[in-house]
């Protein structure tokens, strides 16, 4: 004698909500996973650079950094008018050694 055909059925039912449910904890635990694994950073701003050495800005080696020496780096130009204290039109060292502190 052949099994009546609803215990098929049933026993079919069981199987799917057995396959689902598996399916659905292997997917948690990929989530809960990736959740823990470090990411990568967000896209900044990059890092300033560490300001160029005086010597290297005064390219006519006279003492002093020119606007035209302090255009290759554009902070320092931007920043030349209130660097030169004395309103000279040059960059000193000790000029310089402020804008450079305020890079590090």
């Amino acid at each position: 004698m052949t099994p009546p055909i609803w215990r098929y059925s049933g026993l079919a039912i069981a199987l799917a909500v057995a396959a689902s449910a598996g399916a659905s904890l292997a997917h948690a635990q990929d989530a809960s996973r990736s959740a823990d694994e470090p990411q990568a950073p967000p896209h900044s701003a990059p890092a300033p650079s560490s300001p160029k050495p005086f010597a290297e800005l005064d390219a006519n080696a006279d003492g002093a950094i020119s606007k035209d020496e302090a255009a290759v780096d554009p902070p320092l130009a931007q920043a030349f008018g209130t660097l030169d204290t004395d309103a000279d039109g040059r960059l000193t060292p000790e000029e310089y050694a402020v804008y450079a502190q305020g890079q590090s």
